[in-house]
């Protein structure tokens, strides 16, 4: 089954303590350093580890028009030396220090990481930093690293039918929306990209005023301040114009069905544009709670007519993504038994219509107290929960939310989950794609 994640994830403790106890479910310290680079301490000693991630306010909704993929390049290149750490030096020397290191790049963001012993955590800043403002391109690493991602992009969207699929339904939701963007960028763009576009953008964004230094494991604050000063607090600062995001028309409805050759099992996908946790914090924790009451698992009410009494769908899934700078997406994603058809539509629209009518207090309790508990390891995860943390402050959300979260969830009634519900399906910006199997000759 496909489940899908809100990226929101707080767990409070005072759930499974006697009435009246509280506690805190993470212990999160932010402070900020002189040249604007955020620091945020997450504090776990259970284990002599720790999760540095260093995440940059910058992703594809940055790129300027005809440069996609940039961004993507970059996250390539920075692996690829420096002045002090020649050629590829940076992931041998950390493997060597049994460190595990990485990095993504996203719409809004992206992410360089390590998972180390404590006691190695020193080298792993000096490293990040150095990498901050000092690394040197030079036309044959950006060709090698150029053709890499081009072939990458070939491998992972362009042999695949499901990624083209979803790109597609990407761009035709999101109307010019930045966020229509694909990450990778298309084939021209990479392959028209010159090394100055790289230069320039590691110039404009990599710099601390426009990154996040999570730390999260066993390390305390007053450690943790003084080693991001150490190695962070010199590096000089750029000049950052924020990305201006347009406007999604009020409501629209778009339709897309494709027909590719390798693809065995057909499946509709409903994307909603909608409010982000950033936009509409309130409604976003109603989102949260729609998804999980109607897919959440198999006990969940579509989950259970459409794949196991109706036996319409090989799996179900229902989602809110709401950590963005700009809007968020509700999606419903179903594998049919059959044909993706205009009755395999309907049965998923009755399902949902079925589901929200037989909503009741009780029901409501149940997905609360689920979505809470599911993610009561979390905070003995340094790497995920450095993560999450990460990627909300990255995109303007206040750490904050997640000590407020078990009340804000708890605060959700039935009459806002069938308004919000009935709201989205009539009134938000959607887009409908099915994608057909391969026809046998």
């Amino acid at each position: 089954m496909i489940k899908y994640c809100f990226a929101i994830c707080a767990l409070f403790l005072s759930l499974c303590l006697p009435c009246g106890a509280q506690a805190k479910a993470f212990e999160i310290e932010t402070f900020f350093l002189d040249n604007g680079l955020q620091v945020i301490v997450i504090e776990n000693h259970k284990a002599p580890i720790v999760q540095q991630m260093l995440l940059y306010k910058v992703g594809a909704v940055d790129e300027a028009r005809g440069k996609g993929g940039i961004a993507h390049l970059l996250e390539h290149l920075m692996f690829r030396g420096t002045a002090k750490v020649k050629g590829q030096s940076f992931n041998r020397v950390l493997e060597e220090n049994g460190a595990e290191s990485n990095a993504w790049t996203a719409q809004d963001v992206t992410a360089y990481h390590q998972f180390l012993d404590i006691s190695r955590l020193e080298l792993a800043m000096f490293l990040e930093a150095d990498r901050m403002r000092g690394l040197k391109i030079s036309d044959e690493d950006f060709a090698t690293e150029r053709d890499i991602v081009f072939q990458e992009r070939k491998q992972r969207v362009d042999n695949n039918p499901a990624a083209r699929f979803y790109e597609t339904l990407n761009n035709v939701l999101w109307q010019g929306h930045s966020y229509g963007r694909p990450v990778t960028g298309l084939d021209e763009e990479i392959l028209s990209l010159k090394r100055q576009d790289a230069v320039a953008f590691y110039r404009t964004y990599y710099a601390p005023n426009n990154a996040i230094l999570v730390l999260s494991g066993d390390i305390d604050k007053a450690t943790a301040r003084r080693l991001a000063e150490k190695y962070y607090g010199r590096l000089e600062t750029t000049d950052i114009k924020q990305t201006e995001f347009s406007k999604l028309p009020d409501f629209y409805r778009a339709k897309v069905e494709m027909r590719l050759p390798e693809v065995r099992l057909g499946r509709m996908v409903k994307i909603f544009a909608v409010p982000s946790l950033k936009m509409a914090p309130k409604e976003a924790y109603v989102f949260e709670v729609l998804a999980e009451y109607m897919a959440g698992d198999e006990n969940a009410p579509m989950y259970q007519e459409l794949v196991l009494r109706q036996k319409k769908a090989l799996s179900l899934g229902v989602g809110y993504s709401g950590v963005a700078r700009s809007y968020g997406t509700f999606g419903i994603t179903a594998v049919p038994v059959n044909e993706a058809d205009e009755a395999f539509v309907a049965a998923v629209d009755q399902a949902w219509e079925k589901a929200l009518k037989e909503l009741t207090q009780e029901d409501l309790e149940k997905v609360k107290q689920k979505i809470l508990v599911d993610l009561i390891y979390l905070k003995d995860n340094p790497a995920s929960l450095a993560g999450l943390v990460g990627r909300m402050a990255a995109t303007g959300i206040e750490t904050e939310v997640l000590e407020n979260y078990d009340e804000e969830i708890m605060k959700v009634s039935v009459d806002e989950v069938k308004e919000t519900a009935q709201r989205l399906w009539s009134q938000a910006p959607q887009v409908i794609g099915i994608l057909h199997p391969e026809e046998n000759d």
